[in-house]
């Protein structure tokens, strides 16, 4: 991975961490415009993007599908649990040497 990649893929993961503790779903930050992944990919139609590369067009079939829904229901407790999840798959992108904290 290179290194504009990662950065924007670490600012997305710090994203959702912070998206993972607002006290009201009207709080989180979603779409493109919000997402560094998305300012460095969407415009090539998300080519090369980490999470593209693991087979999501757009981020469609990731926990990011069930926070825009709870967002979109005003669901506090979902809204987490999806932010949560969405973290977590986007560590889980990580070169093993980042995700490792080495």
């Amino acid at each position: 991975m290179d290194a504009r990649t990662l950065e924007a893929l670490q600012a997305s993961i710090a994203k959702w961490e912070k998206n993972a503790t607002v006290e009201d779903t009207e709080d989180a930050r979603l779409g493109v415009s919000s997402c560094p992944l998305c300012q460095v990919f969407y415009g090539d139609r998300c080519a090369g993007c980490p999470v593209y590369a693991f087979d999501h067009f757009r981020c469609d079939g990731t926990p990011y599908d069930a926070a825009e829904n709870a967002y979109a229901d005003g669901n506090l407790e979902a809204f987490i649990v999806a932010a949560r999840a969405e973290v977590a798959f986007l560590q889980s992108l990580l070169p093993a040497a980042q995700a490792t904290g080495g």
